[in-house]
């Protein structure tokens, strides 16, 4: 089964407010309706009056009780509108934290954290101008115009063309003002996204580039996004801005009460049109246009909601990694190696990152992946916990294939460690027993002592009970010895540790080589690590070179074949000379 199979298209994100929704707009449109009693009364009020006839009470009544039903029911659509908002809007986070987690890590790793942000909080945050306002504000401001216009036709037809004229002009030139929005509004969107990922790596890269890097450097990209997004704004602005005033004039109710009283006061006079039928067009006529601009200025959120409740909609659809339906527990008392490898080949788009691996890990051996950068060493580790799967060929524990076990088994048996030494921002203590929450203090402490991080950790604030990120500082190596303490505590058979001294400086290295000494004993692991010196002692050296293994063998057999691996160590044998020379000059 392919990842993409597990790709389903997912329900609409507003369908669970659909009939709320439904409901709440014909209770806004017959609110409207209710609403244009009292200008209606005054029409009917003005014609008895000139008949000279005074009982006008039971007009002004009913006027009344329609107003009282218009802000009753408008109120009550629009806290219904909100209650499904409320609704929505958990749901929909808790379905997108939901899918985050069954998601592979390649997906995480062709998107920025801005970008997974922006899907999870302000594009739920988004919908909010959708559900609990679009439709109870559009319908409010629709019903009107169209209710005034057929009124109006009834009433003097000819009149009824001359208030039109206005609003036909207008909508011409703000179609025209509009004319690329169809464009402009998902590239205007996608502005937003990068500018969104440009701030988040500014604030995540800013300490690295203010410490080793030129002055400004670290918000540079950040400026250049941020300019880049305003020249885009400007000119969409200045192509719309004269055309927009314009129909905005046109559209406005004092340009066609003008035209209206211009009108109608020259058919008055003339004798073609009755004074109440003057008066019901200076009533009506306002309510037209009155509407209209609130649903064109509509337009825009309205259009944004819903491009963003597509971006959820195709995250929620997004390919998952394949669950056995009928899962395998693997078995680790089956002979031969513990994890098997074969054909395996794996692919970003077009880049070809594996091709054709075979590799075996034998029980209790440590296992290194060395090569230049972009030679599939990461790619490759990370397809043993099953981050992803290849697009060919297999991957195997004790015998039985990865798609075939159940993730919550499989990592019952393989334990990892990551690039960047990730800490959650708990106590330390919360850190080390994240596999384990019921480890008693004697345990942590005793992982804590075997990834030689222990007597570091008695010298913070408050102890293991200090908070990472808070009273918690530790160096990359530190956090990387507590990761390990974390790999030690959960005790899994098969520990993949990926670049695990690759940011770690000389003594962080060798105390990390200490703590790699005691969490290899007795397990089967698969080592990654730049600088060659790190895993010399490893059972298992297998070179990669262009996603394929060049060579393979231990330390001595490799440097005797004076390929690859023996000009890598040359390089980084002579990189630590000219660290030490460094060192010694200061």
């Amino acid at each position: 089964m392919s990842l993409m199979s597990t790709a389903q298209r997912a329900p609409s994100v507003l369908a669970p407010a659909r009939a709320t929704l439904i409901g709440c707009g014909l209770l806004t449109a017959v609110s409207a309706l209710a609403g244009m009693a009292p200008l209606v009364a005054v029409v009917e009020i003005s014609r008895r009056l000139l008949r000279g006839d005074t009982d006008v009470w039971p007009i002004i009544a009913v006027a009344l009780v329609a107003l009282a039903v218009k802000q009753l029911g408008t109120f009550g659509a629009g806290v219904l509108t909100h209650l499904a908002d409320i609704r929505v809007s958990f749901g929909i986070r808790r379905a997108l934290l939901g899918k985050l987690r069954r998601l592979p890590l390649g997906w995480f790793t062709d998107r920025n954290s801005g970008t997974v942000k922006k899907t999870v909080e302000d594009d739920v945050a988004a919908l909010h101008q959708l559900i609990a306002h679009s439709v109870v504000e559009v319908t409010a401001a629709a019903v009107p115009p169209v209710v005034a216009i057929v009124y109006l036709v009834v009433v003097d037809w000819r009149m009824a063309l001359v208030g039109l004229l206005p609003m036909v002009v207008g909508l011409v030139v703000y179609q025209r003002a509009m004319a690329d929005a169809g464009t402009k509004y998902p590239e205007f969107m996608e502005w937003l996204t990068r500018l969104n990922g440009a701030a988040v790596e500014f604030v995540n890269g800013i300490g690295v580039v203010k410490a080793f890097g030129v002055p400004g450097a670290a918000s540079s990209r950040f400026q250049e996004v941020s300019r880049s997004f305003a020249r885009f704004f400007l000119d969409w602005a200045r192509s719309t801005s004269s055309a927009g005033v314009i129909a905005e004039i046109l559209l406005s109710p004092p340009s066609v009460l003008v035209v209206m009283a211009s009108a109608g006061g020259a058919l008055t006079a003339a004798g073609q049109l009755p004074v109440e039928s003057f008066i019901a067009f200076l009533v009506f006529g306002t309510v037209t246009t009155a509407g209209l601009m609130t649903v064109m200025m509509s337009i825009h959120p309205l259009v944004t909601a819903m491009s963003v409740a597509r971006r959820i909609r195709d995250v929620l659809s997004g390919p998952e990694l394949p669950v056995p339906a009928r899962p395998v527990v693997p078995d680790q008392d089956t002979p031969g190696p513990v994890v098997r490898m074969r054909g395996v080949r794996f692919t970003y788009g077009d880049t070809v990152a594996l091709d054709g691996v075979d590799l075996d890990l034998e029980r209790g051996t440590v296992t290194a992946l060395v090569g230049p950068s972009g030679s599939g060493k990461s790619t490759l580790a990370k397809l043993l916990p099953r981050f992803d799967d290849p697009q060919e060929g297999s991957v195997e524990l004790y015998g039985v294939g990865l798609r075939d076990i159940d993730p919550a088994e499989l990592y019952r048996h393989v334990a990892f460690v990551f690039q960047d030494a990730a800490l959650l921002r708990m106590s330390i203590r919360d850190n080390i027993r994240l596999a384990r929450p019921d480890a008693d203090d004697a345990a942590v402490r005793a992982a804590a002592a075997q990834a030689q991080i222990l007597d570091r950790l008695d010298e913070l604030p408050r102890g293991l009970d200090s908070v990472a990120g808070e009273d918690a500082e530790l160096s990359g190596g530190e956090r990387q010895r507590v990761c390990i303490a974390r790999a030690i505590l959960a005790d899994r058979p098969v520990l993949v540790l990926d670049e695990a001294t690759a940011s770690a400086d000389p003594e962080n290295e060798a105390r990390i080589q200490d703590a790699l000494s005691e969490v290899a004993r007795d397990r089967t692991v698969l080592v990654i690590a730049h600088r060659l010196s790190t895993v010399r002692g490893a059972d298992r050296i297998v070179v990669l070179d262009g996603g394929r293994v060049a060579e393979r063998g231990r330390h001595e057999e490799l440097l005797a074949l004076d390929g690859l691996y023996a000009r890598l160590w040359e390089h980084d044998q002579r990189t630590r000379e000219d660290i030490v020379a460094g060192t010694e000059t200061r």
